[in-house]
């Protein structure tokens, strides 16, 4: 056995270093206590940009090829004084069981952060994921952190004047063509004009690369207090839906130029009396519509966007259970379904099987997004993806 293992650690350092980018980060951190060659080895390659670039590669493709998803709930526990508690669920699909049929099982477990004790209200913060980074935001605070390489950092201080400011929408993406790692938080200030009553959009945007905050000119003011729903990354833009204005507002990374699109009439028509929520399917943005009358839903319409100012009504989900509403789609045209209480259900739109899974007692899970594990450093060193 002494042998092999010296063979095993004989092998030249190209070898090592293609092998080491297919390894998970958990797995590939503990691997450094092997031996000190290996560890030195490890710990060079994940603060090399080249080499984490490639990982981060290499993992894209097996999520892809992945029989698993793992995603992240917020619970919040009763029986810890309502503290948060963050859970993640791997699934596995397509098991085939003891008999013969396909199946998907899961496992739940803790899914632990950084401790930002004295940093940041977890109970309070809105999430967001891209790239293994999770970025966690309150009215004050903003903290980005890697848990896979337990990494984080707060972000420095916002450049709007938070007096008067209400917040938004915050989420976190990848510029591909700047390199960089970007956060973008927008919301408004109320304006009183002649007894009048408007709110003003105001931006920012903070790059990782410079570590600094920047303002973002915004044409576009409401005549009500806006609400917007769950933001959504695609395609190096964010999307949210300001739900009291009937209105999709957009930010181009590439750019950075705020849109607002309204939506057309006959997507309204439609939403009569439902509930609109924007998601990601197939590499497209695409609305969820289902009643908001009803305790069980069982119609959810698709619609995909068709072009800029477009949409059209892809297909009618009628799920075979009662659920409360539609959260996301995953992969392998699965969709990700809120049922009652503690119950979540996958309903895949193919096989039109579904799975079920339940969070323990005395807690309230809320969805927040699907999540891959990376190298790629918080700290502003090794963020390379080029």
């Amino acid at each position: 056995m002494t042998l092999r293992i010296q063979r095993w650690c004989d092998l030249p350092e190209e070898v090592w270093t293609e092998i080491f980018s297919w390894v998970p980060p958990d797995s590939l951190i503990r691997s450094n206590c092997v031996s000190k060659s290996w560890y030195s080895l490890i710990n060079s390659l994940i603060k090399n940009p080249d080499f984490v670039n490639k990982h981060l590669r290499n993992i894209g493709k097996n999520v892809l090829s992945s029989t698993s998803t793992c995603l992240v709930f917020c619970c919040v526990s009763f029986a810890c004084g309502w503290q948060d508690v963050y859970k993640s669920v791997t699934i596995l699909h397509d098991h085939h069981s003891s008999k013969g049929n396909r199946r998907e099982e899961y496992n739940c477990e803790d899914f632990r952060l950084p401790n930002l004790s004295g940093k940041l209200n977890l109970a309070l913060a809105n999430r967001s994921h891209c790239d293994g980074i999770i970025c966690l935001a309150n009215y004050k605070t903003l903290v980005l952190c890697n848990p896979a390489i337990n990494e984080w950092r707060t972000l420095p201080k916002s450049c709007i004047e938070r007096r008067g400011f209400v917040s938004l929408g915050v989420l976190l993406g990848y510029d591909s063509r700047a390199n960089d790692y970007k956060v973008v938080r927008f919301g408004h200030n109320r304006l009183i004009r002649d007894q009048s009553e408007s709110f003003k959009i105001r931006a920012e945007v903070y790059s990782l690369r410079s570590d600094s905050w920047k303002e973002i000119g915004v044409q576009l003011e409401l005549d009500c207090y806006p609400h917007a729903g769950k933001g959504i990354f695609c395609k190096g833009a964010f999307y949210w839906h300001l739900q009291t204005h009937n209105t999709i507002v957009s930010f181009n990374m590439f750019d950075e130029v705020f849109h607002s699109t309204l939506l057309p009439n006959n997507l309204l028509v439609e939403r009569k009396d439902h509930l609109i929520q924007l998601t990601v399917w197939n590499e497209s943005v695409a609305l969820f519509i289902f009643p908001q009358i009803e305790v069980v839903t069982k119609c959810i319409q698709v619609w995909v966007t068709d072009g800029p100012c477009s949409w059209i009504k892809k297909l009618t989900v009628r799920p075979p259970v009662d659920v409360a509403f539609p959260v996301a789609f995953l992969k392998n045209d699965q969709v990700l379904m809120k049922a009652n209480g503690r119950r979540f259900v996958l309903y895949n739109l193919h096989t039109q099987m579904l799975s079920e899974f339940t969070f323990p007692e005395n807690t309230a899970p809320d969805w927040d997004f699907s999540y891959v594990t990376s190298l790629v450093s918080v700290q502003g060193g090794n963020q390379s993806r080029s």
